[in-house]
């Protein structure tokens, strides 16, 4: 029995003793009131247990949101990081590309002009070797008896031949040692092909280099 049972029956006692039948009777009455609305002891303790047991899950539920907004505002933190990181990345390659562009721009323009005098050097060397192949047929042309005719087209041939080659190699030795020939009168046909042979023989290295010799001082 706990302390406020014993109290309520003590009181409860004492009234019935210093009073009469007819005053009792309405204290019993009270006290059977009290005894059918008295909260169970049982009742009681489960009633205390489960108020615990709510306080410290909502204990354990504020701290766990606390844990994560901390671990929250700890991730947000770290993105931020990491985007900075990432746009100081960003403007770093931004600015060695455009250190890239301004050096390939040199290079793109070297690169184009030795293209362009590659293309002139090979369609030099073509140019050269058609002249080349041109002064041998023509000495060997030279050496065959042909009627006049057929000798004075083959001496207009030769004159424009010479004009041509002497656009490519104005200063050499051998196209004015033909053109020399050529300006005889009668031209001298061994002094023709003795020059066609020593251009051939020019040309042919000239071709090979694809560019024209350096005269002789």
């Amino acid at each position: 029995m706990t302390g406020a049972r014993r109290a309520v029956a003590y009181a409860a006692l004492a009234l019935l003793l210093g009073c009469g039948e007819d005053r009792a009777t309405p204290i019993r009455a009270e006290i059977a009131k009290l005894k059918k609305e008295r909260v169970p002891s049982e009742q009681l303790d489960t009633a205390t247990k489960e108020a615990a047991d709510s306080e410290g899950a909502r204990d354990a539920a504020v701290a766990k949101a606390a844990k994560d907004e901390a671990e929250l505002a700890a991730a947000h933190g770290e993105l931020d990081r990491l985007q900075a990181a990432l746009q100081r990345e960003a403007d770093r390659n931004a600015e060695l590309r455009g250190e890239l562009d301004a050096k390939n721009a040199p290079l793109a323009a070297a690169a184009s002009q030795t293209d362009a005098l590659e293309k002139k050097v090979a369609e030099r060397r073509k140019r050269l070797g058609v002249l080349r192949d041109q002064a041998k047929a023509l000495a060997k042309a030279l050496q065959a008896q042909d009627p006049a005719w057929a000798e004075t087209r083959r001496m207009a041939a030769l004159r424009d031949y010479a004009e041509d080659v002497e656009m490519q190699l104005p200063s050499e030795p051998a196209v004015q040692a033909l053109s020399s020939a050529l300006g005889q009168s009668p031209p001298q046909r061994e002094a023709l092909v003795a020059a066609l042979q020593q251009l051939t023989q020019v040309l042919g290295r000239a071709a090979d280099e694809g560019a024209a010799p350096v005269a002789a001082k």
